[in-house]
């Protein structure tokens, strides 16, 4: 079989590899922040440490469900394979960043509630967005076709999104077990001193700048996968008369 990808197109960028390293130099102050620089809680005490990377993970989770969501409704707008490369790629990650923050929610509840599951009503619907997401990595692995499988991936895609914000205000429709938010977008104000609140803040975007690496990652890779896929295809497309005419 004829190889039409250069060698060059299987090199990962020189700005990728230094996203990368930078990645994991600020991921390492992080967590220095989180551990060591930040005060204990007036109530929580040295729980508080767990706060900062549940929020983080949990805030990029949301992120990565939106992207998924958008690139899901362009691939159905407008039928281009590379969306759907990008929303597969966002989901992968969505569903990575939800398994982090169950486990963060879990880690949580251990010393507070003596358990490690409370059905607590944000903890069960993140349990529940996350099993979303493993449905929707079944169910593009039950479709053969590419264009069926994208169009029915961005579907579920809208329905997953949709579970988002049931989690930010399920603390706020049921009674829950949950903490309350210390960050309230509606601008009713900040409830955290203000050096917890700038490792929150570094913590969230050392976050999302990990999730940036592995998304451009992971696109890049679709994107060979989906070019490697058009070249077999061509392939057979060319050396099918071909072959029919040798038969006859």
């Amino acid at each position: 079989m004829k190889q039409h990808l250069s060698p060059q197109a299987f090199v990962r960028p020189r700005w990728l590899n230094v996203l990368g390293l930078a990645s994991v130099a600020l991921f390492a102050v992080a967590l220095y922040m989180a551990l060591v620089t930040s005060p204990p809680d007036v109530t929580q005490g040295q729980l508080i440490r767990i706060m900062y990377a549940h929020v983080s993970v949990a805030w990029i989770c949301f992120l990565a469900i939106f992207i998924c969501a958008i690139f899901g409704c362009l691939y159905l707008w407008r039928g281009n394979r590379t969306f759907d490369v990008i929303a597969n790629a966002s989901a992968e990650l969505g569903c990575f960043y939800a398994a982090l923050t169950l486990i963060g929610g879990m880690t949580y509840s251990r010393p507070t509630l003596n358990t490690w599951w409370a059905w607590d009503a944000k903890l069960t619907a993140t349990a529940l967005l996350f099993v979303l997401l493993v449905g929707y990595f079944i169910v593009r692995g039950i479709l053969d076709d590419p264009v069926r499988r994208g169009r029915v991936s961005a579907v579920i895609s809208l329905i997953i999104l949709a579970d988002v914000p049931i989690i930010y205000f399920a603390s706020e429709w049921w009674r829950t077990l949950h903490p309350s938010k210390a960050i309230n977008l509606d601008g009713s104000g900040i409830t955290m001193e203000a050096s917890m609140l700038q490792t929150l803040l570094f913590n969230v975007f050392v976050a999302a700048l990990i999730y940036g690496y592995l998304m451009f990652e992971r696109v890049r890779v679709g994107k060979l996968e989906l070019a490697y896929e058009n070249e077999r295809h061509n392939y057979y497309q060319s050396e099918l008369p071909q072959a029919e005419t040798v038969r006859i």
